[in-house]
């Protein structure tokens, strides 16, 4: 009995000491990273440059976290120079910093991603530190918007991080995070980074995500995060490796077509077993086109939309659904007869005309239709016909031609037999 009681006592001590916030030991020492600068620009887009406008967040963000107490704060750099990723390491080492904040901007090479993002070290304590912090940056990212496109980890061809930033941290003991903001590139994105005021409240942003992290409080703002729950991550065994295959499973359903006005409502089911779904695009053209990227809601294996088919199209409906590592799996195809409403173009009530008569069910669903091909494939089925045409009569040419052979060598035999028959009477008289 008393050895049970002590491992009950055991039990509740470990449950009250975990939720118990987990914070560094006073003074917290932290460096901010604006990255690029000098002849490394990073990323341009119209009037922007990064290394410009991470050096407005970096500023915002130590003015900021210099209104708590118990804290210090570098910059790597503080004027428009650029550093390599070691010197910038190697002067977090220096300082002897808790925790390396790298900040970035985002563009992406087909400018269709947007939404913010956390990269993270792959490796032990490192990616503990990295995710627990990645998690409030991420949580108030997207209160104020942004689309999460998650917590991060990417590795190289030799195995370890691959972004160089975080190697370096990682190879020196030093907890990191480098964060992609938001993506220059892409209009979802633009209203969150336009002025400067917007840029410095990124700063203030993520300055309080370190405040809340470490548990800082501050008299100055009239704020205290004492009591801020962290996550529970525990510490990888091995590399944290990210998701290299597409989604496992990608089917739609049309649920409604809308003739008036060529709403289609189409369901998507879509699962990925290692990472999450996140964003989805579509196709009325059987994917020779498809839309920007969409949001996919979090948290959910199916979702629907409603997307709209220009009058006179005779659709083939087609969804990618897309993982938190922008790997896509294309869904099956879905083909409905044409849509013609509003005031109808000659070219629209031809290809509905095509396709009347010709509509068969597809599959198990009950709103998806198979039409004819339209005029294309009603060319291809004329001249299929002209073709069977012309084999039918070359096939009865040679049947003609084969039966007169036939009637000839029938008369030839008849001809042969009768002779051998008058040779033999010949020979008995």
């Amino acid at each position: 009995m008393r050895r049970a009681a002590l491992y009950i006592l055991a039990g509740i001590m470990f449950f009250f000491f975990r939720s118990i916030p987990v914070h560094a030991e006073e003074p917290v020492i932290v460096v901010l990273d604006p990255g690029h600068g000098g002849e490394n620009l990073g990323a341009e887009y119209e009037q922007y440059t990064e290394k410009n406008m991470t050096m407005t967040v970096a500023e915002s963000m130590k003015e900021e976290l210099e209104k708590y107490e118990g804290v210090t704060v570098y910059l790597t750099r503080n004027e428009d120079k650029d550093m390599t990723l070691e010197e910038r390491v190697d002067f977090a080492k220096s300082v002897n910093a808790d925790f390396l904040f790298c900040l970035h901007f985002n563009m992406s090479e087909k400018h269709d991603l947007f939404g913010a993002e956390v990269w993270v070290s792959a490796f032990d304590n490192e990616y503990k530190k990295g995710y627990t912090f990645a998690s409030v940056e991420m949580d108030m990212l997207k209160g104020i918007g942004l689309y999460s496109r998650g917590i991060k980890t990417r590795l190289n061809d030799e195995g370890e991080d691959y972004y160089g930033i975080l190697r370096h941290a990682t190879a020196n003991d030093l907890p990191s995070a480098l964060i992609e903001h938001c993506h220059l590139d892409q209009a979802n994105d633009k209203e969150f980074y336009t002025s400067e005021e917007k840029l410095r409240q990124f700063g203030v942003l993520d300055a309080t995500a370190v405040a809340k992290y470490y548990g800082l409080k501050s008299e100055t703002l009239g704020v205290d995060y004492s009591d801020y729950q962290n996550v529970e991550i525990a510490v990888p065994t091995s590399a944290v490796k990210p998701d290299d295959t597409e989604p496992d499973i990608c089917i739609i359903d049309v649920k409604d077509v809308n003739e008036e006005n060529g709403d289609v409502s189409v369901s998507v089911s879509a699962q990925d077993y290692d990472s999450y779904m996140l964003y989805y695009s579509y196709s009325f053209d059987g994917g020779m086109t498809f839309s920007d990227l969409q949001r996919w809601k979090e948290g959910e294996d199916t979702i629907r939309f409603t997307m709209n088919v220009p009058s006179g199209t005779l659709p083939e409906v087609v969804v990618r659904a897309y993982n938190g590592f922008d790997k896509f799996t294309e869904s099956n195809h879905i083909h409905l007869s044409s849509l013609v409403y509003g005031e109808p173009t000659e070219e629209a009530v031809e290809a509905s005309n095509m396709t009347k008569g010709n509509v068969i069910e597809q599959g198990s669903s009950d709103t998806s239709i198979e039409a004819s091909e339209g005029q294309k494939n009603h060319q291809s089925k004329k001249e299929q016909k002209e073709e069977n045409q012309i084999t039918i009569i070359y096939f009865l040419q040679v049947t003609l031609i084969c039966i007169a052979i036939l009637f000839v060598l029938l008369v030839f035999a008849m001809i042969l037999s009768s002779s051998r028959s008058k040779k033999k009477r010949g020979r008995r008289k």
